[in-house]
Parts: C-alpha cells; structure tokens; sequence
C-alpha cells in the first residue's frame, strides 16, 4: 500500500469512529449550551450584548473544541493497543509515521467539523442579536480559523504524549502543555525582572514552549477588527505548523522504538 493510500485510508477510518463517540456529542451539546448562556450574559451589559456573546461563543469554542481535541487525541494509540487491532494493523504495510500521521489527520478533520459547525451557529446567533450585521462574519471567520491552528497544535500534543502515556498521563500533559503555551509572554516578562541566570532560563523555556500567547492577541485583534498584519498571521500559523510536525516527527520516533504489547 503506497503512503498517501495508507495515511488517507487510516485517517479515514478515525475520523468515522471519532463522529460515533458520545463524548463527542456531549462536549459539543455543552458547547453550543453554554454559546446560548452568551445571549444571557449580553442582556447585562449595556450596548455590548454582541461582543460578549462573540467572547464568550469563541471562548467556548476554544476551551470544548480544546477538550474533544484531548479526550479524543490521547486515546488515539490506546484505543488500538486495548483492542489488540494495531498488531492487525502492523501485519499490512502500513508504517508507524503513516498510522501516526493517519490518525492526527482524522482528528484534525473531525476538528474541522466540529468547528465549522459551532461557527456556525455562533455566527447565526450573533446575526440575529445584531439584526443582520454581515460585517461580523469576516471577523468570525479570522478567529474561527486561528481557533482551528490552536486546536491541530493540541492535537497533536495529545497524539505525541499518547504513544508512550496512559490515557490519564497524556490528558495532565496536554493540558499542562496548552496552558503553559498561553503563558509564553508572561515567562518572558517575569524573566526580564530576574537576574541574567534566572532570565536565561525563562527565555530558553518560552522559546521550547508553544508560543499560543500570540496566537490567542492575533485573534483578539481580527475579532475587534482591528488592522493586523498578514505576514503575521501568515509567520504564526507556519510557526504552529512546524511545532506540529515536530511534534508529530518525536510522536514517531517513539513509536518506532516502542514494542506494543
């Protein structure tokens, strides 16, 4: 079986089974819940109903989109080595960098999904709350697409962390790793205040870290449809590709190397 079959085929495969889980569901009904607890929140404020809703949907987005992301990712190898498939899927010729690179691409795709649709019907709600103000929806559709760079960068900790942790372990790394990633600037800043030694260390640190801080101000600015760089957007978005791939390369390395049992 040639590379490109084996990986679309395998992507394919987890992509259907990943649209069958109830945890899916689940996390997606609580989503669009607490989108519609924004219409809420937005009758409290005076002439920022609209905002709080756009906030509070996109947040959601983020945070529910982030932890179908993780529940899924980290049991992506564990679900095949606890049902004993992957020693049926090892028999073809099918390579390691192929099953790993199958199985991000199928969650990546049900991501996409899924964000599309709560995008959707965030964008639809905002319509109606704002009597049809078309303008809203190029700014959704900046920050809803910086949403999904963030959420295949999860992804694929998730899937890295997953081919040597239990289940449990690759959940607390990931989620460790994510909002570690949000603090890229502050260790920066705490770091400037320190000594040189203590300041090295907060540099080197912020540098090996996923840089999700800046991601999370670009999208704040799309969303206030403030002027913002494309070379920017375009600089953090391939930064966010290869920290992925990187990823996804280590995910393979261990996977190589590891005998499942």
């Amino acid at each position: 079986m040639k590379s490109p079959a084996a990986v679309f085929a395998i992507a394919l495969n987890t992509f259907r089974e990943t649209v069958r889980d109830r945890v899916l569901y689940a996390i997606v009904f609580f989503a669009l819940l607490a989108t519609l607890a924004g219409l809420v929140f937005g009758t409290l404020s005076v002439e920022q109903d609209v905002r709080i809703l756009e906030d509070l949907g996109l947040f959601t987005i983020t945070a529910f989109g982030g932890l179908i992301s993780i529940f899924i990712g980290t049991n992506l190898v564990f679900k095949e080595i606890d049902r004993r498939t992957i020693f049926l899927i090892f028999t073809k010729p099918i390579r390691r960098w192929e099953f790993i690179t199958g199985k991000f691409l199928g969650l990546a795709l049900c991501i996409f999904v899924v964000i599309l649709g709560m995008g959707a019907f965030l964008t639809g709600v905002a319509l109606l709350q704002n009597s049809g103000d078309f303008s809203l929806i190029p700014r959704m559709l900046s920050a809803l697409g910086l949403i999904y760079v963030e959420l295949v960068l999860v992804i694929a900790m998730a899937t890295f962390f997953s081919t040597f942790c239990t289940p449990l372990m690759s959940m607390l790394f990931t989620i460790g790793l994510w909002l570690c990633g949000h603090l890229c600037t502050s260790l920066k800043t705490l770091g400037s205040m320190a000594s040189p030694g203590v300041k090295a260390i907060m540099d080197v640190l912020a540098a090996s870290l996923p840089d999700l801080a800046t991601l999370t101000q670009i999208r704040g600015e799309a969303l206030d449809g403030r002027h913002f760089s494309i070379d920017i957007v375009t600089s953090i978005t391939i930064y966010a590709l290869l920290y992925t791939i990187l990823l996804l390369s280590f995910a393979t390395v261990i996977a190589d190397r590891r005998e499942f049992q």
